[in-house]
C-alpha cells in the first residue's frame, strides 16, 4: 500500500506541490459524493426496517472516508487538507440536489 501511495505521489510531483493537492481535491469531491449519496440510501434501509443491511452500509461508508483520509494523511498536509475541502464541496453539492428532489 505505501508503495502505491509513493508511486502516486511522485507522479503528481512533491507531496506538498499544487498537483497533488488539486488531484487530491478532486478524490475528495468524488469520495464525498459517493458518501453522501449513499446517505440516503442508508436512511431508506433504516427507515424499512433492514437494520443488518444498513448497518454494514453504514461501516462501509465510513471505512471509505477513514481509509481515503488516512492515504491522503501520508501523502501530506497540503493533501488531507484539499481532499477534506473536497469532501465538505461534495456535501454542500449532495445535499442542494437532495433538496430539489420531489
Amino acid at each position: 500500500m505505501m508503495d502505491m501511495l509513493a508511486r502516486a505521489s511522485s507522479s503528481f510531483g512533491a507531496p506538498g506541490s499544487l498537483a497533488t493537492a488539486t488531484a487530491a481535491f478532486a478524490f475528495g469531491a468524488l469520495l464525498g459524493v459517493v458518501h453522501f449519496r449513499s446517505l440516503a440510501l442508508n436512511a431508506r434501509l433504516f427507515a424499512e426496517g433492514a437494520v443488518a443491511r444498513a448497518l454494514i452500509l453504514q461501516a462501509g461508508r465510513f471505512a471509505l472516508v477513514v481509509g481515503a483520509l488516512i492515504g491522503l494523511v501520508r501523502l501530506g498536509a497540503p493533501a488531507l487538507l484539499a481532499g477534506a475541502l473536497g469532501l465538505l464541496v461534495a456535501r454542500a453539492f449532495v445535499l442542494r440536489r437532495m433538496e430539489r428532489r420531489p
